[in-house]
């Protein structure tokens, strides 16, 4: 009979990586860009001179995104799902709420891959890398409102399962996406796409920095997974 041994991981750790990976490898991407004349040189975040997709179109950039976004996506799935299971584990409830933002969240992932894995330079299929980037932003802005909501729950009926510092964090970046969100439509009807690439790299490392807070309110919680280790 095959056995099943258990790797047990840190969460806090997962979300560290999934926060940290993505924050370190888009400014990596950027550079080899603009080393090579691929992309102009700027600070993106303040000038909006080049977006996310542009560092990583050619190569050998695109090398080093291709390789990495795929962890980076299964960190992104992972740590939705442990934020679901994470909320049961502190003695909250885990209902349809909580189903959705780990729904969202995963999908958000799956259409980042999606998005992400289509860039080929010269060949990338603008239309579906468009509709999975969408797609991240939009099911991860949703998720993200709804996880909130249910982590204020989860601290109402549990004190002290967060740290103050960490919901103050969470409801700052909310209100920082929603006024990005309100901002990109703007700069999309306005037709500014510095605008909108500013905002790009701002949402993301909202994010990031969101992702980034899991890190403090998991710290302790281990995950187990059960993978086969042989044979009897």
């Amino acid at each position: 009979m095959p056995r099943r041994s258990p790797v047990i991981f840190s969460a806090a750790s997962l979300a560290l990586s999934a926060a940290l990976l993505p924050a370190f490898l888009f400014p990596i991407t950027y550079l080899i860009a603009a080393m090579g004349g691929n992309v102009a040189w700027c600070i993106p975040p303040l000038e909006g001179c080049t977006d996310i997709t542009h560092t990583a179109l050619k190569t050998p950039e695109s090398h080093v995104f291709r390789v990495a976004m795929p962890f980076v996506c299964g960190l992104f799935v992972a740590v939705w799902i442990i934020a679901c299971d994470w909320i049961g584990s502190r003695g909250g409830a885990v209902g349809r709420r909580e189903i959705r933002f780990r729904r969202l969240g995963v999908s958000a992932a799956i259409g980042l891959l999606v998005g992400e894995m289509v860039l080929q330079d010269r060949s990338t299929l603008w239309i579906l890398h468009s509709v999975g980037a969408t797609l991240f932003f939009l099911l991860t802005y949703a998720a993200i409102v709804i996880h909130s909501r249910s982590v204020n729950e989860l601290e109402k009926s549990h004190p002290g399962s967060l740290s103050m510092a960490s919901m103050a964090s969470k409801r700052w970046i909310v209100r920082a996406l929603t006024l990005m969100l309100v901002l990109a439509i703007a700069f999309r009807v306005a037709d500014w796409s510095e605008g909108g690439r500013i905002l790009q790299w701002l949402s993301t490392y909202s994010i990031l920095a969101y992702i980034f807070t899991f890190a403090f309110d998991w710290r302790g919680h281990r995950v187990t997974l059960l993978t086969p280790a042989g044979s009897d």
